[in-house]
């Protein structure tokens, strides 16, 4: 029996997507609340968005479902400097740190705009020794 690489990227997807929901769901209860449909309609929003952002990892996919169930879909949008950062080209892995505490940023109580650029900034910094490229 012989396998595409088609057929393997299109079911690790798949396996992918079901652990996500499955983590998601055991983790927020308001995403549990969902119908295992929406469930999977939002995974599959979530994905197509952070692939069309560049995220290529489970990883980067995974964080930005994240954000995106804690802030809606296409939270990032109106977030100049968050989609500035998404757009660069440095390492992945740059970027899901800068996603992650620009998230959290805006989680807090005292979440502003400049705030969110403060946390993009400190992170840039800190993830600077990753290189960029």
């Amino acid at each position: 029996m012989q396998f595409s690489l088609d057929q393997i990227t299109r079911i690790g997807g798949e396996v992918f997507r079901e652990r996500l929901r499955k983590s998601l769901a055991r983790a927020d209860a308001g995403f549990r609340a969902l119908s295992e449909s929406d469930q999977k309609e939002f995974i599959e929003l979530s994905h197509e968005r952070a692939r069309g952002l560049g995220f290529r990892t489970e990883q980067g996919v995974a964080a930005y479902a994240l954000g995106a169930l804690w802030m809606g879909l296409a939270f990032e949008e109106p977030a100049r400097l968050l989609m500035a950062l998404l757009q660069a080209r440095i390492p992945e892995v740059r970027k899901v740190h800068g996603l992650c505490e620009w998230v959290h940023d805006q989680l807090g109580p005292q979440a502003t705009p400049a705030s969110g650029d403060n946390a993009l900034r400190r992170s840039f910094q800190l993830t600077r020794p990753w290189g960029l490229r």
